[in-house]
């Protein structure tokens, strides 16, 4: 099965092209697929926006009798390819169950113009970010459409599944954390953009520690050693209060990693979260 599967990995040099050779690389001419995978353009009457969905199945998916944890990825235009790439490797070396994937697009990869992340990761508007404040709706339109979708047309357990996000998709997940935590049985938060709106995530967080004693999540987050002081203290600020809050049934892991920025500790980041969540006990390397 390991190698059935890294020999899918030989097409991800084209996975920017995935699926749409003439959305995000022009000049790529012939469509680029990646085995045991599809596309799926969903529209959202909720948010009122149009999301890529890329699914990647299993292997031994069509036969099997049974159902199979689900991997959430947000910024899915950029990292659908390494999810599956760190999940062949923690198969091989950790024998992890492989989960089916599901990453959410953002109209296009990160930093291009028809990106909307800004828009859908943030939880709060602010003017110098004109259209953001759309968490609230994208956290809807996951959790009433994508995930009704997800559940009733695949072969999906619904007590396994997993949230993964990095940097503002971290901002995201912290969210999601604070407002509908049962929905995910995992949250990992890479990096996250907690100094946003004058980090406001903490009043959102205030909001729901006056209503709740218990937080049901296994939680990751992580944070670089060499990152800005502002991505540092919020993270440390947020790990000390879910630490003093005593929340129950909280699994926290919190991580430094060190030697790194906020951009080169983005792959480490996701091998470690994905290796804490699908390993048991759980592995940290």
């Amino acid at each position: 099965m390991q190698a059935k599967f890294f020999a899918k990995l030989i097409s991800f040099g084209l996975l920017a092209c995935f699926f749409y050779a003439t959305k995000t690389c022009a000049q790529q001419k012939e469509l680029v697929t990646v085995p045991n995978s599809e596309h799926r353009l969903m529209h959202s009457k909720i948010a009122g926006h149009d999301y890529d969905i890329y699914i990647h199945f299993p292997a031994g998916y069509d036969t099997a009798k049974r159902k199979f944890p689900v991997l959430f990825v947000v910024d899915g235009d950029n990292d659908f390819s390494p999810s599956l790439e760190y999940l062949g490797l923690l198969m091989a070396q950790y024998h992890i169950p492989e989960p089916i994937l599901v990453a959410i697009g953002d109209g296009g990869l990160i930093g291009t113009p028809g990106n909307k992340r800004n828009r859908d990761f943030t939880p709060t508007a602010v003017k110098a970010m004109p259209g953001s404040g759309g968490a609230p709706v994208f956290l809807g339109f996951i959790e009433k459409e994508l995930i009704p979708l997800i559940d009733a047309k695949y072969k999906a357990e619904p007590t396994e599944r997993t949230l993964y996000g990095y940097s503002m998709g971290g901002l995201f997940g912290t969210y999601v954390l604070f407002t509908k935590p049962a929905l995910f049985k995992n949250i990992l938060i890479g990096s996250p953009a907690l100094a946003y709106d004058n980090e406001k995530i903490f009043d959102i967080e205030k909001e729901y520690a006056a209503k709740h004693q218990e937080l049901p999540a296994h939680v990751f987050i992580e944070v670089g050693e060499l990152e800005t002081a502002g991505q540092k203290l919020p993270n440390k600020k947020l790990v000390d209060l879910l630490q003093e809050r005593h929340y129950k049934n909280l699994d926290l892991h919190a991580v430094i990693i060190e030697k790194v920025t906020h951009l080169t500790g983005k792959p480490a980041t996701m091998l470690k979260a994905l290796g804490w969540a699908y390993t048991s006990p759980h592995v940290i390397f």
